[in-house]
């Protein structure tokens, strides 16, 4: 097949401080086995350990592969949203793709197999697939797989599932809806959320069922790790940005799917619950639910937290120092 003069999908690569990955995640794209050219835009954020030495290396090598936004100051701490407001109006192929500087792909077919299904089904708007959960030394601990075989996504599913629903770095949509997100899209930090929900919602997600990528858990500075360890008002405000994007997104899709906004709502309320230490009402109705189905850990974790909250969070920074 005659290549196309411009490439038809760009990857994102943000990073952070993330030396002893980034190369992996760098050469998990240059792996890419695809019928088309493709593009890398990574976006150093300011890196102090030893990153933008790395990227630098990568984009002089490949300067036909990759193009290298070097930020002198933390774009971060300025705007959060460095995918939304930075990268993405940087685009020019019609499809992007996300990669997370501490992740990686492992499936060499990734792009193509999604690209090639994008492009024989126009009216698909996200395309995402499996990951396996992976520590920091890439062995794997468990897998994200929210269905067993390639099919279109329940938009319910989706929505329900928030952001575990399926790995980020997964992604691949057309260009130019990530460039027409609503408005409301900047209500929360993380941005796969609002990508997601945009994609299930305007055309159809289609989910391969295959091993695409790596997501590694528990690195250190990651929004996760970052939100686990924040205090209590950042994580109440995290549900309540996260309650007026569902609510959003609900007007949105015209209520099509309100039943699901309405359970997504409600387990963010209940997380609030939980942050505050109400477990009295975070045991009623309608929130029992959710309390139901936690682990029995997290259920002695959080009585610990409300009756006994000192000792707890001393044993819980005695059980993190234990693991480093």
């Amino acid at each position: 097949m005659q290549q196309q003069l411009d490439p038809i999908v760009t990857v994102i690569l943000p990073t952070h401080n993330h030396a002893p990955f980034i190369a992996q995640a760098i050469e998990s794209v240059l792996m890419q086995q695809t019928e088309y050219p493709f593009h890398i835009l990574l976006h150093d954020d300011a890196s102090i350990d030893g990153t933008a030495d790395i990227c630098r290396e990568y984009a002089a090598k490949y300067p036909d592969k990759i193009t290298l936004i070097a930020q002198t100051v933390n774009q971060y701490t300025i705007d959060r949203r460095i995918q939304s407001h930075i990268l993405i109006p940087k685009v020019k192929a019609k499809y992007t793709a996300i990669l997370d500087g501490d992740d990686y792909w492992v499936d060499p077919l990734k792009l193509q197999k999604q690209i090639s299904y994008m492009e024989s089904h126009p009216d698909c708007t996200l395309c995402i697939g499996g990951a396996h959960l992976v520590d920091v030394n890439n062995q794997v601990v468990g897998q994200v797989t929210p269905y067993q075989e390639d099919c279109i996504v329940n938009p319910e599913d989706m929505i329900r599932g928030g952001g575990g629903f399926n790995a980020t770095n997964t992604i691949v949509m057309p260009t130019q809806l990530l460039k027409d997100l609503p408005k409301f899209a900047d209500y929360v930090e993380a941005e796969d959320i609002p990508f997601q929900l945009l994609g299930v919602l305007t055309g159809y997600a289609w989910y391969i069922a295959d091993i695409l990528m790596a997501y590694r858990l528990a690195v250190p500075g990651s929004w996760s790790t970052r939100q686990y360890a924040s205090a209590m008002e950042t994580r109440i405000k995290t549900s309540r940005d996260l309650i007026a994007l569902n609510e959003g997104y609900d007007a949105y899709s015209g209520g099509k799917y309100h039943d699901a906004f309405v359970r997504a709502i409600r387990y963010q309320e209940f997380l609030i619950l939980t942050y505050q230490h109400k477990l009295k009402e975070a045991k009623q109705p309608p929130y029992r639910f959710f309390y139901d189905r936690l682990s029995w850990k997290r259920k002695l974790r959080l009585f610990g937290e409300k009756y006994f909250n000192g000792i707890t969070m001393r044993c819980l920074a005695w059980a993190r120092n234990r693991k480093k």
